[in-house]
């Protein structure tokens, strides 16, 4: 298929960019655009015009500020992947992005535009929630910073604003003595996950004091586990106990690579994984 009729404005900077976005309610943010493309030529989007932030310099930043890894929503995969501050102070980010999708994709794809997408498949979003990543979005009204845990509303649902564009997302690195975890079940290397799983630990004289967990590919939005983690704070691993509080937790939905029981199945597994890593 073809995509829809639509116009092409190149921002000049990010108030250029906001001020179109804000007379336009049916204008989208073009970034990396490996999102978006397939969705105009499947006609599931049909925006009037197409802002193109890629020349605006101040996006591609990464730094270090604050206690903060500052990630610009411009920097590509690949740039994150290979950023020096990222593969010291937040290793197990590059881990994450190794296995989305493939080379060509991860040159192309943007770090802000995977995290505003807000695909439930994806991992960057499930790995803010889990940090609890601060999201800065700027509008006509100025700049404000959301919580990534208030941050995804439902499937493809954020708490953008239609004036507003994701400029940076900061994650704390300030993570004392927690371990960070990260593994996904896919059909082969480059697919979406079936299931996949993002977690950290906090031990104290090898005893578990704090367990988190966020799931991806299971349901509307990235899903935390609470009930999951009270559980093995006070138990040992037991796949078929965990499987069952998993349901309690999540309400795992179906699609075309594997069924809600499969999904829940599998987080079940990718739990056992973490627990045996980190202990």
């Amino acid at each position: 298929m073809k995509s829809p009729a639509f116009s092409y404005y190149e921002a000049k900077d990010l108030a250029d960019a906001i001020n179109v976005k804000k007379t336009d309610d049916d204008a989208v943010i073009l970034a990396g655009g490996q999102s978006l493309l397939p969705t105009l030529n499947m006609r599931l989007s049909n925006p009037s015009v197409l802002i193109d932030i890629s020349e605006i310099k101040e996006l591609r930043e990464i730094k270090i500020e604050d206690g903060f890894l500052c990630i610009g929503a411009m920097s590509s995969h690949s740039k994150v992947m290979n950023n020096k501050d990222v593969n010291e102070v937040l290793p197990i980010l590059c881990k994450i992005l190794s296995q989305v999708a493939h080379p060509a994709i991860r040159n192309k794809g943007t770090h802000g535009g995977s995290v505003a997408y807000g695909d439930p498949a994806a991992e960057l979003p499930a790995f803010a929630v889990l940090v609890d990543a601060q999201i800065v979005l700027s509008g006509f009204s100025g700049e404000r910073i959301v919580s990534a845990k208030e941050f995804y509303k439902g499937l493809f649902e954020t708490s953008i604003n239609s004036d507003e564009i994701l400029t940076s997302v900061k994650y704390p690195i300030n993570q004392n003595n927690k371990q960070l975890f990260f593994d996904e079940i896919t059909r082969r290397h480059g697919d979406y996950a079936m299931a996949g799983l993002v977690g950290s630990i906090v031990q104290k004289n090898k005893i578990n004091e704090e367990i988190n967990f966020v799931f991806f590919g299971t349901g509307d939005k990235p899903n935390e586990a609470p009930k999951t983690c009270e559980y093995l704070l006070n138990n040992e691993y037991n796949y078929t106990d965990i499987k069952d509080i998993l349901k309690t937790d999540i309400e795992f939905a179906s699609d075309i690579s594997s069924s809600s029981d499969m999904k829940a199945h599998l987080s079940a597994i990718l739990v056992g994984r973490m627990m045996k890593e980190l202990n």
